[in-house]
């Protein structure tokens, strides 16, 4: 297993590559400053048999529209090289900024207890 972290005044983003899989987690505020340290973590390529990349951005704080940019490019990057980009949990400040935005759908979340990503869904139609 090997580690990458990346502080940033506000912001950490962190990878640890595992057997199978890479998990980014994603805290505080993901402004302009953040960037360079989201794209080399997610728009690397994936060590062999890494296929699966699993993001917690729960304690995301802020995000700016470009930061919003980059996770869903990653998301789409990860699928189109043959893996798979899922969101374990997502902080309110980055489902707000997705829904304002209209890219919810572009940011694919696992399923949980009490289907965390149909309560995203469902949220933003109540508010339609």
């Amino acid at each position: 297993m090997s580690t990458m972290t990346a502080d940033s005044p506000n912001s950490t983003v962190s990878a640890n590559v595992l057997a199978d899989g890479i998990v980014v987690r994603l805290s505080g505020s993901l402004g302009a400053e953040s960037l360079p340290e989201l794209r080399s973590t997610l728009l690397r390529p994936r060590p062999d048999g890494c296929d699966d990349v699993l993001v917690d951005a729960g304690h995301v704080t802020e995000v700016h529209e470009r930061a919003l940019a980059v996770l869903v490019a990653a998301a789409g990057w990860a699928s189109e090289t043959g893996g798979r980009l899922q969101f374990a949990a997502m902080s309110q400040p980055l489902l707000e900024t997705a829904e304002y935005f209209d890219v919810t759908d572009l940011l694919p979340r696992l399923p949980g207890p009490g289907g965390r990503a149909e309560a995203a869904t469902s949220r933003r139609k109540a508010h339609r």
